[in-house]
């Protein structure tokens, strides 16, 4: 492997690995959002 090739494997490697985390905490705060979504709904339906 040529020296520009491990360049390469590195930057893509650490690319990869924080478009991991975003999409982790992307996750994180569409289940919160359900999450609230849901109680909500269910105390309305409680107070009906």
């Amino acid at each position: 492997m040529a020296t520009g090739d491990i360049k390469l494997l590195a930057a893509n490697a650490i690319t990869l690995a924080i478009s991991m985390t975003h999409i982790e905490v992307t996750l994180k705060v569409i289940l919160l959002l359900i999450s609230i979504g849901y109680t909500i709904a269910k105390w309305v339906k409680l107070k009906e």
